[in-house]
């Protein structure tokens, strides 16, 4: 059975991977679009990155001398 969180992860280490290779290539080999590889390094694979460090834990559970949280 597969985690799709681990799924995810797997899937941004590829786009890095593409984008490294990309990198060894000479301008006129490379296969991907300049808009391509902009949107992946700009948008994609931040955003992507984003989700996977959200952390769900309420603020308040942070903040020990908060004390509990109002009724």
């Amino acid at each position: 059975m597969v985690n799709e969180f681990t799924q995810v992860e797997s899937i941004v280490k590829d786009l890095k991977a593409i984008i490294d290779r990309e990198d060894k290539r000479h301008q006129m080999d490379q296969h991907l679009t300049t808009s391509m590889r902009h949107l992946l390094e700009d948008e994609i694979i931040p955003q992507l990155e984003n989700e996977l460090d959200f952390d769900p834990t309420p603020e308040h559970l942070w903040d020990l001398t908060a004390g509990e949280p109002p009724l």
